[in-house]
């Protein structure tokens, strides 16, 4: 097999994965950002000659047939991509596992992909929390200090990607879930219907939906690019609890958000490419919250391939929320690729993630994280074929919360928790 320079094979697979729509939404302590290559179309062709004209010319040779032949299949072909992962983080009391199927469809100057992830949890709850206790006892029987949960999430989502220009191009993003986002709202849920469940808490049913839209500008020809975001989000939750003076005091079961985004992506050299990100995110009831985050890759030599990502994020909530505190949080990470044979590659990788807490909410007995950092490391391999490429990944994933014990967060001690995690990932990418 010829051996192509590694800078090449990095811009072909950034190529395809922007063509196919997959930017991700993962979560803050994992953000790793990937860039992606610009996007030329070719106009579809049209028949120039109607019906009337055809009948008036002379039949057409065989040779000139045949080619008529290849220019329609050349303007019916498209090619389709299909993916498949797997990947899960796992302790003695915590497992969550997640399983995505993706099938795209590129044609011409359109492309869509069509998504379907499946996440399914299972956690032990305990709690100091005196009547959380006797709930159990009461249902369960005497000596029963915790409950074991099950729940599962379920999302599909669709990409189309459009090209307006042969600079422009413009993509809509929707996707629909049903089910707990995470473990940790699965864990409250049980908590306050345990505890609260004879006070009124309601029976809760979590889902949501976005919206998004997106145009991408090749500035500078096959080197300069720029990206322009938005995105609506509407997530029914499971709200906190507290008993007030009136009875049952329940916390926001519904929230609206409205993110923005900025973007520049530059081939700096043959071997660098980097992108840079502003992203303001505004949720009802709450402060704005901003971010800034960054990735560059760099072909060190024909061989070994670097990929670095780091980020800033912060918001001030308002001062009228009860021992309210800004939030500050902050990631790097790096990935180290060695091309390893034509078809092998093998990698090492790390992050870092650390946050000063989130702020606390309008009820006394705050559920909101106190500080945390964690840590990540991980070794890969990746075989990459001429339409197929398979990759996997494993390695240790460690939480470490600051917790600051007091009678407002002591029932949620076990929930954060410092943990030792095992986390792997199984990917399938297939062109045909």
């Amino acid at each position: 097999m010829h051996r192509l320079p590694i800078i090449g094979k990095i811009l072909m697979r950034m190529e395809r994965r922007f063509q196919r729509g997959l930017a991700a939404l993962q979560a803050v302590w994992l953000a790793a950002l990937l860039t992606a290559g610009g996007l030329s179309a070719s106009p579809i062709r049209g028949n120039d000659a109607n019906a009337f004209q055809e009948s008036q010319t002379t039949p057409a040779s065989p040779e000139e047939n045949a080619l008529k032949e290849v220019d329609l299949a050349r303007e019916w072909d498209f090619d389709q991509n299909l993916n498949l992962s797997a990947e899960g983080l796992f302790t003695s009391d915590f497992q969550v596992t997640q399983y995505t199927l993706q099938y795209g469809h590129d044609y011409e100057a359109t492309q869509w992909d069509f998504g379907l992830t499946y996440d399914k949890y299972r956690i032990d709850v305990r709690s100091p929390d005196p009547l959380f206790q006797w709930e159990i006892e009461q249902r369960l029987g005497k000596g029963i200090t915790e409950i074991s949960s099950d729940a599962e999430r379920k999302m599909a989502q669709l990409n189309l990607t459009h090209s307006l220009h042969n600079r422009v191009v413009w993509q809509g993003q929707t996707s629909y879930y049903d089910g707990f986002q995470n473990f940790r709202m699965l864990w409250l849920r049980d908590y306050y219907q345990e505890v609260y469940s004879l006070a009124g808490y309601p029976d809760v049913s979590p889902r949501g939906y976005q919206l998004g839209t997106q145009l991408r500008w090749e500035y500078l020809p096959a080197s300069g690019y720029l990206e322009a975001n938005f995105s609506y989000y509407k997530d029914w939750i499971a709200p906190s609890a507290d008993e007030g003076p009136d009875g049952l005091e329940l916390g926001r079961g519904v929230i609206d958000s409205f993110a923005y985004r900025l973007a520049s992506e530059n081939v700096l050299s043959p071997r660098l490419r980097s992108l840079l990100e502003i992203q303001m995110t505004d949720t009802m009831a709450r402060e704005k919250r901003w971010g800034v985050q960054g990735s560059l890759n760099a072909a060190i030599s024909e061989s070994l391939v670097l990929r670095a990502q780091g980020g800033w994020v912060t918001e001030n909530p308002a001062s009228e929320v009860e021992r309210s505190k800004e939030f500050k949080a902050c990631f790097v990470g790096a990935t180290l690729e060695y091309n390893w044979t034509d078809a092998w590659l093998v990698s090492v990788f790390g992050r870092y993630y650390r946050d000063e807490g989130e702020f606390q909410n309008s009820l006394p007995a705050s559920n909101a994280p106190p500080k945390l950092k964690s840590y990540q490391v991980g070794l890969g391999t990746r075989w990459v074929g001429e339409k197929a490429s398979v990759k996997i990944t494993a390695g240790p994933y460690f939480t470490r919360y600051k917790t600051e014990v007091d009678d407002y967060t002591r029932f949620f001690e076990d929930l954060y928790k410092s943990r030792d995690w095992a986390a792997v990932q199984f990917a399938f990418s297939m062109q045909f």
